[in-house]
């Protein structure tokens, strides 16, 4: 009777601790679930923090490269504006050679002094680059690599040779055709280093290469112009294409 009493007693306590061990067991089953679900939460609000971050840099990235674009807008700008100038200075020119008599038009001026051979020569030089010039700025840009052509071939050491083989580069340029431009641009700082289209020359010739993919050359004629102009807007435009490189990685 007593080892029956006392073999009872052994189930019950046993039960009694199968039953907590299996609370218990559950208890730490379900802390342990919400342990996952609360890291489960805090990786997916990381993997958005790291989504947000990625975004943020793209946008940068995508406002630095804006940046630049805008400078290079008000670079071509300030390029339109001084085209404008020297043809109206041209303009101005011609006029007044026209009314000096020097206008190939006529054997002789009105008071009859016969035009030297020389102001006939200046008259056409200024005429012709002038037509060249009013070519590119109304964006006939076969017309003014033509005529930028010309000009240069008859007269390799005019006053405005420098101008010419700049803006036979630009109307190249404008067309996509950068290897052309590039011997256009070089030909300003090899043949004219002095020449006051050297910055930008020396920067289109950074931008001719980018172009062309040849990174490293660009990168290296960037870095020039702005060691050899600081303060110049060459300079500045050379530093956001460079600051674009770096975003893009090249």
């Amino acid at each position: 009777m007593r080892l029956a009493s006392t073999l009872l007693a052994s189930v019950l306590l046993l039960s009694a601790a199968l039953a907590h061990a299996t609370a218990s067991n559950k208890e730490l089953e379900a802390r342990a679930n919400d342990i996952d679900s609360r890291l489960a939460t805090v990786e997916r609000a990381n993997q958005s923090l790291v989504t947000m971050q990625q975004q943020i840099e793209s946008a940068r990235a995508e406002l630095r490269t804006l940046r630049g674009q805008i400078e290079e807008a008000r670079h071509e700008l300030t390029l339109l504006q001084q085209q404008q100038r020297e043809l109206y200075a041209d303009l101005d020119r011609r006029l007044l050679l026209i009314e000096n008599g020097a206008a190939p038009t006529t054997p002789a001026a009105a008071d009859g002094t016969v035009p030297t051979e020389e102001s006939i020569r200046a008259a056409d030089e200024s005429s012709l680059y002038g037509d060249s010039f009013a070519a590119l700025k109304a964006g006939r840009y076969p017309d003014a690599v033509r005529g930028f052509q010309l000009y240069l071939t008859k007269y390799p050491d005019g006053p405005r040779a420098d101008s010419a083989t700049y803006w036979l580069g630009e109307a190249n340029y404008v067309q996509k055709e950068y290897q052309t431009a590039l011997v256009s641009y070089l030909g300003v700082l090899q043949k004219y280093p002095d020449s006051k289209r050297a910055a930008d020359a020396q920067l289109k010739v950074g931008f001719c290469q980018y172009e062309l993919k040849a990174f490293k050359n660009a990168r290296a004629t960037l870095g020039k112009v702005v060691s050899s102009y600081p303060g110049t807007e060459a300079a500045r435009l050379a530093t956001e294409r460079l600051t674009r490189m770096d975003v893009e990685k090249r």
